[in-house]
């Protein structure tokens, strides 16, 4: 054996070679929509030029629908950013915006830490009822009544039941009805549960996102 080889033998014999690392390493999606700052209560909806997508899709303010993908860049450079505000509502399945008064936006956001400090319990679970035979106006109002616990914190479950005297709906109708109870509330509450089905009487589960 030659020196040199000797040599590289005994350096390398003073060194113990460890095996490869098993540790299992998860990698955390963040979630942009919302900001989450120092003080305590409720995070404010990330907005403007901090939304971290190129391409989103706007809750029309008139027909509560999505707009087809647009370029955020776009988006910001259409509205008045001292009166207006482009908050990120959803991320998932995709980027959806919603242009809202900047003043409003603020002070619902102030409310909802007031609501937080007087010690509103998150989780807390309110119950709202409708027919399926609601016509748009009273179905408007509870959806509003919905959205008013959800942003004080509360999950809520919404029971679509009979009444009597009214025709009851096709399973097809039922479905289409409590999906577009679902939609109009996708923008502030999610369904945390699998919808409670049975023969006359659904029961939708939503709580706020984030939770």
């Amino acid at each position: 054996m030659s020196t040199s080889a000797v040599f590289r033998t005994l350096t390398l014999s003073q060194y113990r070679i460890l095996p490869p690392c098993q540790c299992r390493v998860d990698v955390l999606k963040p979630n942009h929509a919302f900001v989450r700052y120092a003080s305590a209560g409720p995070a404010r909806r990330t907005g403007d030029e901090k939304i971290p997508y190129r391409i989103v899709r706007v809750v029309n303010s008139e027909t509560g629908k999505l707009d087809p993908p647009t370029r955020l860049s776009d988006i910001l450079a259409s509205v008045d950013l001292k009166a207006l505000r482009v908050e990120l509502v959803t991320e998932d399945p995709e980027p959806v915006v919603k242009i809202v008064d900047r003043r409003d936006s603020y002070e619902k956001w102030k409310e909802q830490k007031k609501a937080f400090r007087k010690g509103v319990k998150a989780g807390e679970q309110k119950e709202i009822q409708v027919t399926w035979g609601v016509d748009a106006g009273d179905l408007k109002h509870k959806i509003m009544k919905a959205r008013a616990e959800l942003e004080k914190g509360c999950r809520v479950e919404i029971v679509i039941a009979p009444k009597r005297g009214q025709k009851l709906p096709k399973p097809n109708e039922m479905v289409a009805r409590a999906n577009e109870i679902s939609s109009s509330l996708q923008d502030i509450a999610k369904e945390w549960r699998t919808r409670d089905v049975q023969k006359t009487i659904t029961t939708m589960s939503f709580q706020r996102v984030p939770t």
